[in-house]
């Protein structure tokens, strides 16, 4: 072969090498798809910026006496475990939230020493206009309205939002009103494996245990208020015979109360400063079922 063709020939074998290894250079350095940034490196989530809740509800609507609450912060969004929900006269729900550690509120303490001493060391959530009204001065905040906010049950791990507000007249803070609760998961561990069954002997059946009695106690009597405790899900009436003998009319004695999932019940009611002075009766009567019972309770009128 000639020297011309045979060099011509050595430098297109070399120049088509160096294509192919520029070209393999070239896709290992680019990843066609992928999230990797310049530089190779990705970005972590902590460098992502954190969304700010929003709430879309009024934080005065429906709430009774909205200048007792200080607003801290106009939305949170905070994740924890339900310890108690209590239905109260203002037709509202107390819930105590045990909050998942690490957690702030817009960057500040959700507790506060009241939360610490006097709620278990909780955050209260206060979903409004969920129960039967018997507190006079909280009618006219629920007028017209249910809210169709659903609480999960006790022990439900779960995510809440709402105004961040400090409630004056008991010192403590809430979220109030609650805007938003759903379920995000259990706390409880993983089961462990279950063990390989052996053959045994059919179980022995056992007598079922005795539903609890009935019973109404009266816990607490004056001229204006009665509470009791029974059987949750009892449907309870009240009424007040006055010194006078006269059965009191007041409207919320009117109203029948379911008890509470901790079996509580109360009526607040009207007075009248014309009322003969003297001692009165409070009697209380719930109905679960068959069984009906009531409970007496003295109060004075001075």
């Amino acid at each position: 072969m000639p020297q011309v063709r045979r060099s011509r020939l050595v430098l297109l074998v070399s120049m088509t090498a160096l294509v192919c290894v520029a070209l393999v250079g070239y896709l290992a350095t680019h990843s066609f798809g992928s999230t990797t940034t310049t530089g190779g490196v990705s970005p972590s989530p902590s460098s992502l910026t954190a969304v700010k809740p929003v709430c879309v509800g009024d934080p005065r609507a429906h709430v009774y006496s909205p200048d007792r609450l200080q607003l801290l912060a106009a939305c949170i969004e905070l994740t924890g475990t339900i310890d108690l929900e209590k239905a109260q006269p203002d037709g509202d729900y107390h819930v105590r939230l045990h909050l998942d550690p690490g957690q702030t509120c817009a960057g500040q303490p959700c507790l506060d020493a009241e939360n610490m001493s006097q709620q278990g060391g909780d955050l209260i959530l206060e979903p409004v206009c969920e129960n039967p009204i018997t507190q006079a001065d909280a009618v006219a905040a629920c007028q017209g309205y249910h809210n169709p906010l659903v609480l999960p049950p006790v022990g439900s791990h779960v995510s809440v939002m709402g105004p961040f507000v400090l409630d004056t007249d008991h010192g403590w803070n809430e979220i109030h009103p609650l805007e938003s609760i759903t379920v995000v998961g259990a706390n409880s561990p993983s089961p462990l494996p279950l063990p390989t069954p052996t053959p045994s002997q059919p179980p022995t059946a056992s007598a079922a245990p005795a539903p609890a009695a009935l019973t109404v106690t009266i816990t607490a009597s004056s001229y204006g208020f009665v509470a009791a405790k029974t059987l949750p899900g009892a449907s309870c009436k009240a009424k007040a015979k006055l010194p006078s003998g006269r059965i009191s009319t007041a409207a919320g004695l009117q109203v029948t109360v379911v008890a509470d999932q901790d079996g509580f019940v109360s009526w607040s009611y009207g007075t009248s400063s014309t009322t003969k002075p003297g001692t009165g009766t409070h009697t209380v009567t719930c109905t679960l079922g068959a069984k009906t019972v009531s409970a007496s309770a003295a109060f004075t009128v001075a």
